[in-house]
């Protein structure tokens, strides 16, 4: 089979059966986990077999896949898929493009080659060591192509795309290994409309006035009840006009916990609400969280609620 015959049937292999996923009548998270682990390893082969670069597969291949991806999950183009490629306990989706799949099975040959008993074929890794392949001979398993692009996105998000990432930036200052455990769980078993709605709060390209200025969709960036700029913290926690619609979510959500809560057999309940026993109590005023539970065994937790967009949580 030519160079060229194998493209063309690269390309209408995942035109084929990313066209068939997005037929389903599936949740986008399901979208996503076929593509993982249905498509992907239907081109394994080809990514093996095949004499393609990674230029050609990261133009040809990636561009078409992050299209239905960006679909799914209501991305817009200006929206970066970065955060959706990082690990779940990084708030990602644990998916990666085709062309890290396509380095990780050239890897693998590489190494398969390298590594052989056989002294015919190691000749052949020497002889196909030209400026082409060594690239993949850097890595030493396929885990490690993977951990070197997730860092990749990550330092993207970081440095580059500071906009896009600020929420990635700030959140991952302060969050704990299990409570990104907790978030993953939830998210997955969130409808469709607020799945995405995550997904694009994550990587900060909800339609926000400051993002639409940005696109060439609004002439001002400006809040349209106080006129300060409309950036995605603003919405969620900082327009003075809805001050106390936060003050009702705080308290609902505040609520629901005390409420589940009480039902913790000898355990002693202190809630920053009216009715129940202040945790000032315990902490006084100045250090005062939303809630605290004593529990039996002696154990003390405490609950501060804020936005996923907050900056200074501390």
């Amino acid at each position: 089979m030519s160079d060229e015959h194998h493209k063309s049937e690269l390309i209408s292999l995942v035109e084929e059966l990313m066209a068939d996923i997005d037929s389903k009548p599936l949740h986008p998270k399901n979208k996503i986990l076929l593509y993982s682990r249905y498509l992907l390893s239907k081109l394994s082969w080809h990514f093996t077999v095949s004499r393609v670069s990674k230029t050609w597969v990261t133009e040809n291949i990636d561009s078409k896949v992050n299209s239905y991806i960006r679909k799914w999950l209501d991305i817009p183009i200006s929206g970066t898929p970065s955060t959706v490629f990082l690990t779940r306990n990084k708030f990602g989706l644990s998916i990666c493009p085709p062309s890290v799949k396509f380095i990780q099975c050239q890897t693998v040959l590489r190494k398969a080659l390298k590594t052989s008993p056989n002294e015919a074929i190691n000749d052949l890794w020497k002889a196909t060591s030209n400026s082409k392949n060594i690239q993949y001979d850097v890595y030493n398993s396929t885990k490690q192509v993977l951990k070197d692009f997730r860092s990749g996105q990550e330092d993207k998000l970081h440095t580059q795309l500071t906009c896009q990432g600020s929420f990635f930036t700030n959140i991952t200052n302060f969050s704990l290994s299990q409570l990104t455990k907790i978030w993953s769980a939830c998210q997955s078993n969130l409808p469709k409309n607020i799945f995405n709605f995550t997904v694009r709060y994550i990587n900060n390209s909800l339609p926000t006035r400051q993002n639409l200025a940005r696109w060439g969709l609004s002439p001002t960036s400006d809040c349209s009840r106080c006129l300060a700029p409309e950036t995605l913290l603003h919405v969620v926690a900082g327009c003075q006009s809805y001050l106390e619609r936060f003050t009702w979510r705080h308290d609902s959500v505040l609520n629901f916990l005390a409420t589940s809560l009480q039902t913790v057999s000898g355990s002693h309940l202190y809630v920053d609400l009216p009715g129940y026993n202040s945790p000032s109590i315990i902490t006084g005023d100045t250090y005062r969280p939303d809630l605290l539970l004593s529990t039996s065994t002696g154990t003390l937790y405490i609950v501060e609620l804020t936005v996923g967009f907050e900056s200074n949580p501390q």
